[in-house]
């Protein structure tokens, strides 16, 4: 029989947890559900790990696929490829699910076949602490109208970010504009798919419990820059900032509140640029670089929806910021 659920995970170089997050799918393996392992050209010991852990669950249903690096979205597009699942479960590779997870899904799927399952997750699996606070109770189903709630919570929040905290109807995310354009894609990923499944879906519900364990990894204060973090969010910015105006009431509130988090972003870009390591005359030029962009000045340097005091260096002339960057440094901040 096909599986009711496909989970999908995609690997790179994850061989520190990769263990811990196979361990938790394959605990629950059932019937009902299949397991679509991606390595995504890992240089660890990730590939290896997977056949070796996989080999202990001989019942599970699981399907490991080799591949050339093609990042996040790609790989996702690839597994739901290979995929039999009426529903899919995306899953990080350093994340895992709890235990009990699968058949939760499974029964709220039996129950109402929603389009798409919402459900809570934590990055604390002793204490189970949820990571989002919604306003509305478990077993809240949006239709319609209904949905503006969650359309609120894509535009004006990040509460909405993520895939992995929705178990979805295959059909959403074979909708051609979930991976219209993904080229160069490399951060916001997941809000990228999930604005489209939202619109699409007919009926979503929330299931009020914590089924993922999110790690909350703590890497060393950016002080690196790449320059493909700025078209990369610029993609996924364009797309809230256009459903925002697509799921708009007539009012404003979804696209103020969709420029807001957009000017934020932009902000961390610009300030990852000037807080790296860089030399100064590469900051400089990087910084220049944005300037010269018309969506970065429509939405960062000629706006003030979000005013923030670090703007004041951020987009101050370029000698004004060389000196707070020598006074940066100094500080050993």
């Amino acid at each position: 029989m096909k599986p009711v659920i496909s989970v999908i995970v995609p690997i790179y170089n994850q061989e520190k947890y990769i263990e811990e997050c196979l361990r938790s799918l394959l605990t629950q393996a059932t019937e009902a559900v299949e397991f679509l392992l991606i390595n995504d050209g890992s240089t660890d010991r990730s590939p290896a790990l997977c056949r070796e852990i996989t080999a202990e669950y001989p019942a599970a249903r699981v399907q490991i696929i080799d591949q050339p690096n093609h990042g996040l979205l790609k790989t996702r597009a690839i597994g739901l490829a290979a995929s039999e699942g009426a529903y899919i479960v995306s899953v990080d590779s350093d994340d895992a699910l709890l235990p009990g997870a699968i058949a939760a899904l499974l029964a709220a799927i039996a129950a109402r076949r929603s389009d798409v399952i919402l459900y809570n997750a934590t990055s604390d699996p002793g204490q189970k602490t949820p990571l989002f606070a919604y306003d509305f109770p478990g077993g809240t189903v949006f239709r319609g109208e209904e949905k503006y709630t969650l359309y609120r919570l894509a535009c004006v929040t990040d509460k909405m970010n993520n895939i992995w905290a929705k178990c979805i109807r295959r059909e959403l995310l074979e909708d051609p504009e979930v991976y219209d354009d993904i080229e160069g894609i490399s951060n916001g990923e997941d809000l990228y798919q999930t604005l489209v499944v939202l619109d699409r879906a007919q009926q979503v519900e929330y299931l009020d419990a914590v089924l993922y364990y999110w790690r909350k990894t703590v890497g060393s204060m950016s002080r690196s820059y790449n320059p493909r973090f700025f078209p990369s969010e610029k993609k996924v910015c364009l797309r809230r900032m256009a459903y925002a105006a697509k799921w708009s009431r007539g009012d404003d509130e979804l696209t103020h509140g969709a420029r807001v988090w957009i000017c934020k972003i932009l902000r961390d870009v610009t300030r990852k640029a000037f807080i790296s390591d860089m030399p100064w005359e590469k900051i400089k030029a990087e910084i220049a670089k944005l300037r010269c962009d018309d969506f970065y000045r429509a939405y960062y340097l000629d706006t003030d929806v979000d005013k923030n005091k670090r703007d004041v260096v951020l987009k101050s002339s370029f000698p004004v910021m060389r000196l707070w960057k020598i006074l940066y440094g100094l500080k050993g901040r």
